[in-house]
Order: structure tokens, then sequence, then C-alpha cells
């Protein structure tokens, strides 16, 4: 039976998955097996955080693993049923990641390899900006509508989200209008490519749309760790988004409510880009 890595990071690009030897499946279980102690904490990737958020292994019928498996910040849920399994610290993460050797980058490794090391840190502040004020734009927030669906969860991202458009082709940047953006992404890249899908530059998030919503684009150009990740404004004049294949979500890596994305603790995110009116009965979105 074969047995597939998935590394939780990306936003806006699909995540890197590899399989398992038949040895390194016998030390998976080995290393889960070695301890029985149980805790009522969650996984810190739970909150829907941007970037590192740890490993998702899954397999079918693998005696000694269930069929799903998060690992991340010393912990594993082995099943969403009992509490989660307490690894003893990040030795389990720092192997698999060693597994996807051949199938990382040299830069990526090494960054999630500083994220193992530093987790739990997180830092960034926000401004608070008037929100007495309702849109009349669509949409609302409404993140069951995403969230509830496992095959919407898992194949829909940031630009998805921010478009209101489900797919489920985890859409990327440009591919909708025949092209998708060059890599790695970069502010003028992505921006243009989401401007060829029919995102429309804007240049301040002050305004009320007279159709659609506004978005907001950022970059991280954090060495190893390249993506890009959307924003977007709902009808309570707050901020939401969804990153990657994980739970939309209306606040950023510090647990707060987001009244601005410029301002907000983006994580790896360090590019802040621009806003744009996407208009979803306009855009095309894939």
């Amino acid at each position: 039976m074969s047995v597939t890595v998935t590394l939780d990071i990306y936003s806006g690009l699909p995540n890197p998955s590899w399989e398992l030897t038949e040895d390194q499946v016998a030390g998976l279980i080995e290393r889960l097996g070695a301890s029985s102690e149980r805790s009522l904490s969650k996984l810190p990737s739970l909150d829907g955080r941007l970037g590192y958020r740890g490993f998702h292994v899954e397999t079918v019928q693998e005696k000694g693993l269930e069929a799903s498996t998060l690992i991340h910040g010393g912990l594993a849920d082995v099943s969403r049923l009992y509490p989660s399994l307490v690894l003893g610290g990040p030795d389990v993460e720092r192997w698999l990641l060693s597994t996807g050797e051949g199938s990382l980058s040299d830069d990526l490794a090494e960054y999630v390899a500083s994220q193992i090391a530093t987790a739990g840190e997180a830092s960034g502040g926000q401004q608070m900006m008037d929100l007495d004020a309702t849109l009349h734009a669509v949409p609302p927030y409404d993140p069951g509508k995403w969230n509830n669906n496992p095959t919407i969860l898992r194949h829909n991202n940031c630009y998805n989200y921010a478009n209101d458009k489900i797919t489920n082709t985890f859409a990327q940047p440009g591919r909708g209008s025949g092209s998708v953006g060059p890599y790695p992404p970069s502010c003028p890249s992505t921006g243009a490519a989401a401007q060829r899908d029919g995102q429309i530059p804007i240049p301040s998030p002050d305004v009320t749309p007279a159709e659609g919503q506004i978005v907001a684009l950022v970059v991280s150009t954090t060495p190893g760790f390249l993506d890009y990740h959307w924003y977007r404004r709902d009808n309570n004049n707050m901020w939401s988004h969804k990153p990657g294949g994980t739970p939309a979500r209306n606040t950023d890596n510090a647990g707060r409510a987001i009244a601005n994305p410029q301002m907000c603790d983006r994580g790896p995110y360090n590019l802040f880009c621009g806003w744009y009116n996407s208009i979803p009965v306009r855009t095309r979105v894939n």
C-alpha cells in the first residue's frame, strides 16, 4: 500500500507531495508508536495559518497507520475522534522533511527546517479601521461554503476564495485567461496574471465597488519560500482568506480579526502588492 506525505505550506501554489518507501513507512509507524501520551491540545496548523503548517500523511489500508494523519507542532492528529498524540518534540517532523529529499528544493527544505526549529513564534500587528460601515457588495463572510465539503476545502485556494469562485482546480492567476503567471511569484508577474483574468487594480481599498469585492495580493520572497496569497474584503468591512487547502478564516497569523491586510500578521508573506476589484461575473478563474 502506498503512503503519501504532503508538506502543507503554500497558499497559492500546490503543495509538494511524495511517496514513502517501505522502510520509511516502517520508520513512521515506529515513530508514531513510540508515544502513547495524549493531549486535548489541537495542532497549531488547524487554525489555518500562513506558511508552514506541518505534514499530511495519507494512505489506504496500511496496517499501523490511519487513513489520514496530520503532524505539526510536536503533535499528531491521528483521529478526529481522539485527543492528539504527543510526539515529544519536532523530531518526527524533521524526519518527515528528510524523506522529501529529491521532491523538495534545497532552499525550501532549509526554510521548513528553520520553521520547525522556531515553531510557535509569532509576531506582527495590525491597524484597526472604522468598522461601522457595512458594504453592500457581495460576498458575506460564509466559511461553511468553503469548509464543510472536504472536496471544496482541499481543492480551492486563496485565489478561488478571493474571487468567490469554487472551481476545484486550485486556481492559479492567469490560467483562466490562458497563461499562468511566471514562477517564482512576484508582485508584478502575479498581479499582471490576475489582471489578465479580469482583476482591476485600484489605488486604495477606501471605496465601495459598484460590483464585486475588493481583494488584496501579497507575496513571499522569504528565502526558500516563494508563494503568493490573496485576501478578500467581506460585506462587514472586515477581511478574510483561505490559506491553500485549509479552512477559510477571518483572522491573521496572530489570531486577530483582519481589519487591514496591509497591516496584519501575514507570517512569511513579506511584500504587500496592492488592491484589486474582483467582479466574479467578469473574471476567468481556473
